[in-house]
């Protein structure tokens, strides 16, 4: 790598930084700018780094120019997580949904601002859409090695079967290609939900890793694949990230996010009926993932922005009468203890948590920047 001094690193679409994050081990490198359009995501991430520059702005708005201004006059590194909902399996999955013209966007402040290393994150069907091949097409018109993978972050040392599409890409001149690391993770016996024992992930591998046929087939669309590779490590299990937290609604317990949820009498008497690791099968009013407990030696299902409602997937607590708690669900998605939500809104909070990266996943293309601009 040939550069004077520390690299500027940028986040865009930053919510809570956790693309950001691994970056501050790298004494090569510095966090210069986050920037985002919420808010409150800025207000928590202030009180947790209140060093950090972070610009609350519409990105649909906001110059490249000003960005590397605001930056310090250069973007060295350009991580961003543009809004997924209009390619997410759960939602329509419109080719005219407005938010999918941020992955344009996103494109837009590469070729202005020419970073030596780019990484983006996306739900895992956003590699089959035209904006994607055009994302690609013009780093390798730009001068950029590139290469992407479908990352289950399970595989790579989290308690949460969650896919996400990860693009990384390095300036020609500046570092090696990038290679994704192999996988780590995945030896061992894990529940699974839909056997309801104790097996092998390959064993029934799309179960438990909740791999949907559409991750299957754009998986095949890119440089790499590594969703039918396991690791030799040993996944954490649920209960290895969860089960030391102190009481939940204790005083210990409500200073860190550790506290219940309100639920109506309804749900309280379905929750009283499922055994751990099982699902409520009572009624028509629910989808298949709906309504279901958790099992302590097994995985994470995807935390989403409606974790607390119980009826929105897995997520109720394997043993306890409640859906996942705000720490609970922070701690699965990689989030240390010492980072603090703060606000009289706990929804905000559940979107900040639902909507962050995993931080195996972040971790991933950390590694994969460094060593390739450090070769």
């Amino acid at each position: 790598m040939v550069h004077q001094g520390k690299l500027k690193v940028v986040e865009l679409y930053a919510g809570t930084g956790r693309s950001v994050e691994p970056f501050r081990l790298w004494r090569s490198a510095e966090v210069s700018l986050l920037v985002d359009v919420n808010e409150h995501a800025a207000r928590v991430y202030a009180h947790n780094f209140p060093k950090t520059r972070y610009l609350v702005e519409n990105l649909s708005l906001l110059s490249a120019d000003r960005l590397a201004a605001e930056a310090g006059g250069r973007v060295d590194i350009l991580l961003g997580c543009p809004p997924c909902q209009g390619f997410s399996d759960n939602g329509l999955r419109r080719a005219t949904d407005s938010r999918n013209a941020h992955i344009t966007r996103f494109r837009e402040y590469v070729r202005r601002l020419k970073p030596l290393a780019v990484a983006m994150e996306n739900v895992p069907l956003t590699a089959a859409s035209g904006r994607f091949k055009i994302l690609t097409e013009e780093l390798e018109r730009n001068g950029y090695r590139w290469t992407a993978t479908i990352a289950n972050a399970a595989l790579w040392g989290s308690c949460q079967s969650r896919q996400r599409l990860i693009l990384v890409a390095i300036k020609k001149g500046f570092g090696t290609a990038p290679v994704f690391p192999t996988v780590t993770h995945g030896a061992g016996k894990y529940f699974s939900y839909s056997k309801h024992g104790m097996y092998k992930i390959g064993e029934d591998y799309v179960s438990m890793l909740g791999i949907t046929p559409g991750t299957f087939r754009v998986a095949g669309l890119l440089p790499e694949n590594h969703l039918n590779q396991i690791g030799p490590k040993k996944i954490p299990t649920l209960n290895e990230v969860i089960g030391d937290l102190p009481p939940v609604d204790s005083r210990d317990g409500k200073r860190i996010g550790h506290f219940s949820w309100a639920h109506t009498p309804t749900v309280l008497a379905r929750m009283r009926e499922i055994r751990e690791g099982g699902r409520w099968e009572g009624g028509l009013d629910h989808y298949s993932q709906t309504y279901g407990r958790l099992h302590r030696k097994g995985l994470a299902r995807t935390i989403t922005t409606y974790f607390p409602n119980s009826g929105s997937g897995r997520y109720w607590h394997p043993t306890q009468n409640r859906a996942l708690t705000l720490r609970e669900a922070a701690r699965i998605q990689g989030f240390p203890d010492a980072f603090e939500f703060v606000g009289e809104h706990p929804s905000f909070n559940c979107s900040l948590v639902g909507n962050a990266l995993d931080r195996a996943l972040s971790n991933i293309t950390y590694r994969i920047i460094r060593t390739s601009l450090e070769s």
